[in-house]
């Protein structure tokens, strides 16, 4: 039965303790905005407190904003995201709180004692009835968190209850070395019968809340390198540099916990890094606003959200991420802790002109699409969770104040080296590399050894890891050198790698060990698959020397070596392989003279025979707003 919390009475909690002062945001709102936001909270707060169950309290993944539905299927991360919503509610008045602290000590307990788990882990998606697992869902390391996250926050709520000690001993249970599987970083999860999951979290994205509580474990702390391990891929989008997760919830899920402005790592202050990714995830809408008529200074907001097509994971920076003109409101909503003022303006603006669409029972729907003139009738918990808290944040902080108070979160944030003070992220200066003119011949047969180490370009994963899984050193790097001739760019390369893949053939070398030159004749920037520019690889092959290796041109579609453009020969050793090799200029349409200059980066491919891969390049600095990718710089000596 649909409830409205209109008609909810405020109440004074049993457990009132005075009013705490609630923050005054750091933007200044007018009386009406405050009105507003305080309804879109009301209305988001509703699906927490009417579609959990009245006896696990496992709160249902997504529900209907229309009408009645017959879902079933509950979320731990959105369990946790109401864990934090009950207590918001009981500090806004909405509930009592005496009303909160029953479902939280409920849903807690349920938790530690009716639920199906593995070594304190538990799996993404349950039975609300009974918290068994559905169908093949995994064990997920990270809404295991989300689901933690909400109940130290209850924790700190209700601080000297039941609700603490159920959440402590919770936290406790959870074994964070378990899910390291013997690694530098944290699985993403575990099945029954497969094992652990072949993906880590070992790229930014949300997972930063998962690494303070593994690292503030009072029974299993991993160590701080596990978050240092953590790639940050620094990409530009027109005067902004920041560290690259494409969907806007990467940016916001840890926020909605931990409070992190004017805190850094080391590495970057991720406050600030989130609000340049919002401003950017904004100005790419704008940018794409005349191929999408959903797109506008006021419509924006792009994150994992449902769309005409089903779930999907839409982003907007240089890493690619597909969209297809569909916004989802908690994107720009969420985003208010970091740009309050065009995240007010987008809300307002679904609101008013879209409210006919979007707008039910628990406020907006997911999604909405004008380009097809598609509009969600479902809300979902995870989108929910954080428009609700985010908004609190900002009006507040009150999730922040109490959170922060947690003694093992303060801890955990130690451990990975925070401390007070912004540390913006900047683009990586471009590297460049002289390139001399060869005064001998080059006896072409992949001896590496005869290249001069004076000018040479070294690929090593601790400074050129650029995707994927990369163990270290003796799992793959290599060592580049460059020479000219009025006919031939030349090229020598030793790779260290202790186990060799090779198997796939022709185009797909990409996919085994191989050896990759990206080149950009223009100098301006590579264009992904552009016909004047080039990515050009040499796998190994399977034999010991010369002919079994394997070329291919990817953007021009074909093997180079076949018309004569490309001649190389390669020689295999134990733990490696070199490769000697030579482009002809007029194959990269370029006339070579003394001084010039134009855009190169080697590359490294690795494949291992567990099906993990990565890649290590020189430079390899994506451009969203041109569609670009910076490569390092090449001049002739």
């Amino acid at each position: 039965m649909t409830r409205y919390l209109s008609i909810f009475l405020i109440s004074v909690s049993i457990l009132a303790a005075p009013a705490p002062v609630r923050a005054a945001p750091a933007t200044r709102i007018s009386p009406e905005d405050e009105i507003f936001l305080d309804e879109v909270q009301r209305k988001a707060f509703e699906y927490f407190r009417s579609e959990h169950h009245p006896r696990t309290g496992l709160v249902k993944d997504r529900a209907s904003n229309v009408g009645p539905d017959d879902f079933r299927v509950a979320s731990i991360a959105a369990t946790g995201f109401g864990l934090s919503a009950m207590c918001a509610a009981a500090e806004r008045g909405w509930i009592e709180k005496e009303e909160a602290r029953r479902y939280c000590e409920k849903t807690l307990r349920f938790m530690l004692n009716g639920m199906d788990h593995e070594h304190g882990f538990f799996y993404h998606f349950i039975n609300w009835e009974n918290g068994r697992k559905i169908n093949h869902t995994e064990v997920s390391s990270i809404d295991t968190a989300l689901l933690l996250a909400g109940a130290i926050h209850a924790a700190e709520y209700f601080k000297g209850t039941e609700v603490e000690t159920l959440a402590a001993r919770l936290y406790e249970r959870v074994d964070f070395r378990w899910m390291m599987n013997g690694g530098t970083t944290l699985s993403m999860g575990w099945l029954p019968k497969q094992g652990f999951l072949r993906t880590r979290w070992d790229s930014y994205n949300e997972s930063l809340i998962l690494y303070v509580l593994a690292a503030g474990s009072p029974t299993y702390p991993v160590p701080p390198e596990s978050w240092h391990k953590v790639r940050k891929p620094v990409g530009v989008y027109g005067p902004h540099a920041y560290i690259v997760s494409p969907p806007l919830f990467t940016h916001q899920y840890s926020a909605v916990w931990l409070d992190l402005k004017n805190k850094n790592d080391g590495f970057a202050d991720y406050f600030e890094n989130s609000r340049v990714a919002t401003l950017v995830n904004r100005q790419f809408c704008i940018d794409q606003s005349k191929k999408y008529k959903t797109y506008s200074a006021d419509s924006w907001g792009l994150t994992a959200s449902d769309g005409p097509n089903g779930y999907r994971a839409y982003g907007a920076d240089p890493s690619g991420a597909g969209h297809d003109g569909t916004v989802a409101p908690t994107a720009a909503g969420s985003s208010i802790v970091f740009t309050p003022e065009y995240s007010i303006r987008a809300l307002k603006f679904m609101h008013d002109r879209l409210k006919q669409k979007i707008w039910g029972r628990y406020g907006f729907s997911d999604a909405y699409n004008l380009d097809r003139e598609w509009y969600s009738a479902e809300v979902i918990g995870i989108d929910q969770g954080p428009l609700l808290l985010m908004i609190e944040n900002f009006r507040s902080g009150f999730v922040w104040r109490y959170f922060m108070e947690n003694a093992r979160i303060k801890e955990g944030l130690e451990r990975l080296g925070f401390r007070p003070g912004p540390l913006p992220v900047s683009a990586p200066k471009r590297p460049e590399i002289q390139i001399p003119r060869l005064r001998d011949r080059v006896r072409i047969d992949g001896n590496y050894a005869e290249w001069s180490r004076s000018d040479q370009i070294s690929l090593d994963p601790r400074r050129h890891h650029e995707i994927g899984d990369v163990g270290g050193k003796d799992d793959a790097s290599a060592s580049y050198s460059f020479a000219w001739s009025p006919k031939y760019l030349y090229f020598g390369v030793r790779v260290s790698d202790n186990s060799l893949v090779m198997d796939r053939g022709k185009d797909k070398i990409w996919r085994d060990d191989c050896v990759e030159l990206f080149l950009n004749p223009g100098g301006e920037g590579l264009q992904w698959k552009s016909l004047n520019d080039f990515q050009i690889g040499v796998s190994p092959g399977d034999g010991e020397t010369g002919s079994e290796g394997r070329s291919w041109a990817w953007f021009q579609g074909h093997d180079p070596a076949v018309s004569g453009s490309l001649k190389y020969r390669l020689r295999r050793f134990p733990g490696g392989y070199s490769i000697e090799g030579r482009i002809a200029w007029k194959f990269l349409k370029l006339a070579p003279s003394s001084g010039l200059s134009f855009g190169l980066t080697p590359a490294l491919h690795d494949a291992d025979q567990d099906g993990t891969d990565g890649k290590l390049t020189w430079y390899f600095l994506q451009d969203g707003q041109t569609g670009r990718i910076r490569l390092g710089r090449a001049v002739l000596e």
